[in-house]
């Protein structure tokens, strides 16, 4: 078949941070063994000079994300929400975040950034208002194929 169907495309933030605004999450969307973390701090610093402000969600976590989000989004820091899909009862409330990001009170350099493995209660409208980007680990494509 050719390596166009058995090698995955190369993870390129660049190219979601240029479809994105203020008002669309990047969202990532990872498999086992996949991490953007590096690749994201780097590119932040790199477009940003500043330090990505990050949280990892869990049972407990969303007074400190939600204090986060606004100060993220009132200064235009960058954001980044790890594992948002072990939270899925704090959902409803990111929802209701990212709807208030179309306010002019949001900052233009406001960036909001999520991982989230592939879960079928992720809000549908937190993925038609993002961009999603998949981050798999090396080799699992082509493993797939031999598999088959």
């Amino acid at each position: 078949m050719g390596p166009f169907f058995v090698n995955p495309p190369l993870f390129n933030i660049e190219e979601g941070y240029k479809s994105s605004t203020k008002e669309t999450p990047i969202i990532f969307i990872i498999t086992p063994g996949s991490d953007p973390m590096a690749d994201l701090r780097a590119f932040t610093e790199k477009k940003t000079g500043a330090e990505l402000k990050q949280i990892s969600l869990g049972q407990g976590q969303g007074p400190v994300a939600e204090s986060l989000f606004k100060r993220c989004s009132d200064s235009g820091e960058w954001l980044f929400f790890q594992n948002t899909h072990l939270y899925i009862s704090w959902m409803p409330n990111l929802e209701k975040m990212i709807e208030q990001l179309k306010s002019n009170d949001t900052n233009e350099d406001f960036r909001l950034f999520l991982t989230t493995a592939s879960v079928p209660d992720f809000p549908v409208s937190i993925l038609q208002e993002g961009i999603k980007l998949t981050v798999e680990s090396t080799g699992d494509v082509k493993q797939m194929m031999l598999n088959s």
